[in-house]
């Protein structure tokens, strides 16, 4: 049995040369059987004066998967059946690229922190009041543990200037 490359994702002609000989030659008509287990498909063939048999099979990615198929071509005339070749087909689909997206991992994110800085101020050299020096020695003396009543001080002493 002769066996065939064929495409499954691509169009494929076959042509074969066909002699029907006999005493009163008769209409002929052709077709291409391709078995599976699950199913059979049938081909119509085409016949030109030179007695050459064209017959094309369109694209069957949709209806076969890769593999071999038994084919069979079938010449009926004037209601006679004949089975003149038979041959495998082994199709397969011709070059296909897939690019599927990679995926990174995220990475940490910088946190952003601030903290806060004690700056000292030169004192000025201006006359403050007594109270408001004297609460600024408590304060610097006691810089986290500062009451309300020692802001509350600090801003009437503001107030009065």
């Amino acid at each position: 049995m002769a066996s065939i490359d064929l495409m499954l994702d691509e169009e494929n002609e076959l042509t074969f040369q066909l002699n029907i000989e006999g005493t009163t030659p008769g209409e002929a008509s052709c077709r291409l059987l391709l078995d599976n287990e699950n199913m059979s498909l049938v081909f119509e063939g085409n016949r030109n004066s030179n007695g050459e048999l064209s017959v094309i099979l369109p694209p069957l990615k949709h209806v076969l998967k890769e593999g071999t198929y038994d084919m069979s071509l079938e010449v009926i005339v004037n209601d006679k059946y004949f089975k003149p070749l038979m041959m495998e087909g082994n199709f397969e689909k011709s070059v296909t690229v897939t690019a599927i997206p990679a995926t990174r991992k995220k990475t940490k994110k910088a946190i952003a922190s601030a903290s806060l800085l004690e700056v000292k101020k030169s004192a000025k050299t201006t006359k403050k009041p007594q109270k408001i020096r004297e609460n600024k020695k408590n304060i610097n003396k006691a810089k986290s543990n500062v009451t309300d009543e020692d802001i509350l001080n600090i801003i009437k002493a503001l107030s009065k200037n």
